[in-house]
């Protein structure tokens, strides 16, 4: 008994203080999206094994959606963790929880970069994107470029269909290969086609036909 009434009043409150009815919040009058950002750099917490202290600096930003903390009761909040035994891990994520299921924001991203102890350094952030869920029956999609051959195990590859085109352009300038493209190497010049039906044979102005002279016997 006599211990508390030699407690400070600063002491006092925060020992008392009840994050569901003292983190107070305000009315966001404001319609347009805007970014506050608060730094708290006075953060201290004890370590759950040794009891020692843990201080740290935190970073909160985030986008209001219809409240906002008011500033004197996250302070509050925060020295409220003094005389708390909880791990780093543990007193980020509590301090975005809080928050997340108070203020309900559009976005909200937590960093708590803690001072080095024992020559370690940690640094915890929580972000509202930071983490992308996929669904599980979606799969990602990589494309195959090579393909085994069935006469063997070493892999060849796939040519696309405008390899192909280019490789058979540089046949026909490079030479022939034998076969079936040596109709390609014979004559660059168009081939007159023949006169078959439905088709009309082309005439110059310059074509003669020679006349035949009959021999009176």
């Amino acid at each position: 008994m006599s211990e508390e009434l030699d407690m400070k009043y600063g002491e006092k409150i925060l020992k008392e203080f009840d994050v569901e009815s003292d983190l107070e919040v305000w009315e966001n009058k404001q319609t347009r999206d805007y970014v506050i950002k608060i730094t708290l750099p006075e953060f201290c917490c004890l370590c759950p094994r040794s009891g020692y202290p843990d201080f740290a600096t935190i970073y909160l930003e985030y986008i209001p959606n219809k409240l906002v903390v008011e500033l004197k009761a996250i302070k509050l909040y925060i020295n409220s963790f003094m005389n708390r035994n909880i791990s780093h891990e543990d007193s980020i994520n509590e301090i975005y929880s809080v928050l997340e299921k108070k203020l309900e924001p559009k976005f909200m991203k937590i960093v708590g970069d803690f001072n080095p102890r024992g020559n370690v350094h940690t640094v915890i952030e929580i972000s509202s994107d930071l983490v992308v869920k996929k669904p599980a029956e979606e799969k990602e999609f990589i494309p195959r470029t090579r393909e085994r051959s069935s006469f063997g195990d070493k892999p060849r590859e796939r040519r696309s269909t405008s390899d192909r085109g280019s490789s058979r352009g540089s046949s026909r300038a490079g030479g022939s290969r034998g076969g079936r493209d040596d109709k390609f190497q014979k004559d660059d010049k168009p081939r007159r086609s023949s006169n078959k039906e439905g088709f009309r044979k082309i005439s110059y102005a310059d074509d003669k036909k020679p006349k035949v002279v009959k021999k009176d016997k």
